[in-house]
């Protein structure tokens, strides 16, 4: 079990938590993010979420194990009060929240059924310390799943220069936080790394194409640039400057209304059992 006493380590998280990048991961399910999970799901197992941010999907996890016990993991503190009023208001008394890090899990081995990260691995600069660290609070035969996307496989419609700069950009701040951004294809090598077994690794693809569903992407990607760490560590780190950053936006509120407009990328997800 992690010493307790030991100071909470932070990675430098690409995007930051400011409202508009917490509002859209809100939007998230488990019946979406967790579908390759879902169905090894039993009532009464004891699940942990790392980096379960605004508790969207921890919950949906929560109402499946019930009345098993949840516990969600993030390091925003903020964000956590957030997930725990949600959860209060749903009357979710099988779920809690707490603030650490992966890599210092405070649990006791064998103490989960299943520990399971979504969108996490790919902030991580020690992938395979961290997937050690949760293999160790999963019980033997124990679930441990880890969903991550591949922003290689970024594919939109119609292209404009500035979105072209913006994925360029945004990969080149994130390698430079000691990110993965291309972690969706490394799920497999990385799962095969820790000797698990049953490993199960699959993909799915998010796809917008409908008015609503481009203007929301398009424009939460335009507010996160211009308002949160996302943006403002490209200039930071010399990526790109203010102005840059005000045309990538109105290039994606652009985009997001054109008619023909089309955004799609993979996420890979991975499900093994401890040996």
């Amino acid at each position: 079990m992690a010493d307790p006493q030991a100071p909470v380590r932070h990675e430098t998280y690409t995007h930051g938590h400011a409202p508009a990048v917490v509002r859209q991961h809100a939007q998230r399910t488990a019946e979406e993010a967790a579908a390759f999970l879902l169905p090894e799901l039993r009532p009464g197992m004891r699940l942990l979420d790392v980096g379960c941010g605004p508790g969207s999907i921890t919950r949906g996890l929560a109402e499946r194990v019930a009345p098993g016990e949840v516990i969600g993991l993030d390091l925003s503190r903020e964000t956590l009060e957030e997930a725990r009023r949600d959860a209060a208001a749903r009357g979710l008394g099988n779920l809690r929240y707490q603030e650490a890090s992966v890599y210092t899990l405070p649990f006791a081995d064998a103490s989960f059924d299943v520990a399971y990260a979504h969108q996490v691995f790919q902030h991580l600069r020690e992938r395979e310390a961290a997937l050690r660290e949760m293999l160790r609070v999963v019980r033997p035969d124990g679930l441990v799943g880890v969903r991550d996307v591949d922003w290689g496989t970024v594919a939109y419609w119609p292209r404009d220069p500035w979105l072209d700069r913006f994925v360029e950009t945004h990969l080149k701040t994130w390698y430079q936080n000691g990110g993965e951004p291309l972690m969706g294809r490394r799920l497999r090598a990385l799962f095969h790394g820790a000797g698990v077994t049953d490993l199960r690794v699959t993909a799915a693809v998010w796809c917008y194409t409908t008015p609503e569903d481009t203007v929301a992407w398009g424009d939460a990607y335009a507010d996160r640039l211009l308002t949160s760490p996302m943006g403002g560590r490209a200039v930071e780190y010399g990526f790109a400057s203010r102005a840059d950053l005000e045309a990538m936006a109105a290039a994606f509120r652009a985009w997001a209304r054109h008619p023909d407009a089309l955004w799609s990328f993979i996420h890979v997800a991975a499900l093994g059992r401890k040996r």
